[in-house]
């Protein structure tokens, strides 16, 4: 539903015909599969039992216990995926493009912080154990640009029956249904009335995909409700979409959405955990069904077997059999034998020893499955620390290819939010970065940057220090030709549309903030040898008093050394006696040259001074050029 309602056309018929046939075989194609989903999820829950089967119970006044290990399973592999979430990050593939690969990851965190896409994406990862698959849609608002995540619960999506990939990129169509109160219906598609009517009057029953507790396309009848499919289709190489219901079309047209090669591409993200050869999606509970069934059975039966017990009498043994059935099922029942007949009462040990050593060997069949127990910390005895390293990979390494799906939904999602941040994001945007809890940091995309601050970039580049940033750029406004010039716009930095040809995703381990992780990356390079001065470690930190501590640092590092002062002193001293002793040569050797010359009678103007040069050594005396004039 990303676009303005569209009035539907006469030549819709045709159209919502097909789209209404492909939904309808979707569903009567799937309707086993769903069924035995359902009754996944009822094992998850721990509805195990059939009314058959507990009616037997009840006649055999047993408790129906059911001992359930299909949900620690499951719970435990829900709660490693909430442990282990991860963060998307963007690299990049150019030198130039590092500071726009940071902007794009703030950004991506960003939606995926506002939209709480971690816990859609759990829940996701909930469906794929349990039922088989799920999935999550991307959505934008069109007026402010803002991308949100809709998480679809996995019994009201479909795709192509045809489709055979757990990520459903082989599929022609895809899409999900949705319920409403026909008058809200009516509502929202106003010129779609017609429409609605023809549905309400259908009353064609469903097979799957009800409104529970109704059943049809049209349901209830003091509050009439409509079945609406929302359907994503290919025509070509173009992504389509189509809100219908059974007697015609609400909405629909383009996918306007495109990836970083203008290709087409469809908002609904749907990953199955498995697929087998009928194209029938299930999760990993599927195959705990069996042993766990094994598992209740053998245990009512090994109960029924020790709760009763067979006896073996001659005719006349006791006056009345019936009461000897209601005293056996007592523990204190007394049993009035007549005397001269025989009566032994039995109990079938040995059948009850046999389905106690298949009970037991039922659990540990299930326990093989998935995650061990080592994994889950229930191991017994005292195992050594690589022991334990060593079953815990095990276990995570059975599991490996339901989580490996699990990530390549979160990579085509996060895929997904860029190509639209690139196609939505065209103005000026800015995002938080938690960082201090006193201060906010933002990052701009699509931010002005004026020459003046290009300026003090280029001289921050050059090394030059802060004060004489501040005075060049002053210096600059001050001129009356560069003045005007320094608040005009020079270019625009963290532009999305054009970072997606160096922009790659990979995922890192969840942290808090950016800061977190910049932190942990240093702590990673000083482990390598990598030492920085220790006031990058204390910025990049998370400390609470940390810009007081770094004022203490300053105020050190600013402190005068007694000692270092006294060095460089003497050293001045020393070079200053040491220039006094070369000038005072220099000017007797220039009183002896005078002297000399006043002997030998020379005129004065062949009379030269010797120069002092840089290293306090004295040129060579050249003669003076020719003058004009006396001789």
């Amino acid at each position: 539903m990303q676009a303005a309602p569209v009035k539907p056309q006469a030549d819709d018929t045709a159209y919502i015909s097909k789209l209404v046939e492909w939904f309808e075989a979707a569903e009567e194609a799937t309707e086993n599969s769903r069924k035995a989903s359902e009754r996944d999820r009822d094992y998850y829950d721990g509805k195990q039992l059939t009314s058959a089967e507990l009616k037997k119970l009840r006649e055999r006044g047993q408790p129906d216990i059911i001992i359930n290990r299909i949900q620690p399973k499951i719970d435990y592999l829900l709660g490693f995926e909430s442990s282990s979430r991860t963060d998307p990050r963007c690299f990049p593939r150019t030198e130039a493009d590092e500071d726009a690969a940071e902007a794009a990851t703030d950004a991506l965190r960003y939606v995926e912080d506002s939209t709480s896409l971690d816990q859609k994406f759990s829940n996701v990862w909930e469906h794929m154990l349990i039922e088989g698959f799920g999935g999550v849609e991307l959505v934008v608002d069109e007026q402010s640009g803002d991308i949100d995540v809709v998480e679809w619960d996995w019994d009201r999506l479909f795709c192509d029956p045809y489709s055979r990939k757990p990520d459903c990129s082989d599929a022609r169509y895809l899409g999900g249904i949705v319920w409403m109160d026909a008058d809200e219906s009516k509502e929202k598609w106003v010129h779609a009335e017609e429409a609605i009517n023809i549905t309400l009057n259908e009353n064609t029953s469903s097979k799957t995909y009800d409104d529970r507790p109704w059943q049809k396309w049209v349901s209830g009848k003091s509050r009439p409700r409509v079945r609406i499919v929302q359907m994503y289709h290919r025509e070509g190489g173009q992504w389509k979409w189509c809100i219908f219901t059974k007697g015609g079309k609400l909405d629909g047209g383009d996918v306007p959405f495109v990836d970083q090669k203008g290709m087409s591409f469809c908002p609904l993200f749907l990953q199955s955990a498995y697929v087998n050869r009928e194209n029938e999606r299930y999760g990993l509970v599927r195959i705990m069904i069996g042993p766990q069934d094994e598992i209740n059975k053998r245990r009512s039966k090994a109960l029924h077997m020790l709760t009763v017990k067979q006896v073996v009498l001659e005719r006349g043994a006791v006056d009345d059999v019936d009461m000897l059935r209601k005293e056996l099922a007592k523990p204190d029942g007394v049993i009035e034998r007549n005397p001269g007949f025989e009566l032994e009462i039995n109990r079938d040990d040995q059948n009850i020893t046999g389905h106690l050593n298949l009970l037991q060997e039922a659990k540990n069949e299930i326990e093989l499955i998935g995650p061990n127990a080592a994994m889950m910390g229930k191991q017994g005895g005292s195992p050594s620390g690589r022991a334990i390293l060593a079953n815990q990979q095990g276990g995570q390494t059975e599991i490996s290819r339901i989580l490996d799906r699990h990530r390549n939904l979160k990579r085509r999602v996060y895929e997904g939010i860029w190509n639209l941040i690139r196609q939505y994001k065209t103005q000026e945007w800015w995002v938080r970065v938690t960082d201090d809890e006193k201060k906010s940091k933002f990052v701009g995309l699509n931010r002005p940057v004026t020459y003046g601050e290009q300026m003090g970039r280029d001289l921050e580049k050059k090394g030059l220090p802060p004060a004489e940033i501040v005075a060049a750029i002053e210096q600059a406004m001050a001129d009356p030709m560069q003045g005007p010039m320094m608040s005009q716009v020079a270019t625009v930095e963290n532009v999305p549309a054009e970072m997606s040809m160096d922009i790659t995703l990979e995922e890192v381990p969840d942290v808090a903030n950016l800061a977190a992780e910049q932190f942990a990356g240093l702590i990673d390079l000083a482990r390598t040898g990598v030492v920085l001065p220790p006031k990058a470690y204390v910025k990049a930190s998370n400390l609470r008093n940390k810009q007081e501590i770094l004022d203490e640092m300053e105020k050190a590092e600013a402190k005068p050394d007694p000692q270092a002062m006294q060095m460089q002193m003497e050293s001045a001293m020393a070079q200053l006696r040491e220039m006094n002793a070369k000038i005072a040569k220099l000017e007797a050797e220039t009183i002896k040259t005078l002297v000399e010359a006043d002997m030998a009678s020379q005129p004065m103007n062949q009379i030269t001074t010797p120069q002092i040069v840089s290293n306090g050594a004295a040129q060579t005396p050249q003669p003076a050029p020719q003058q004009m004039g006396f001789q």
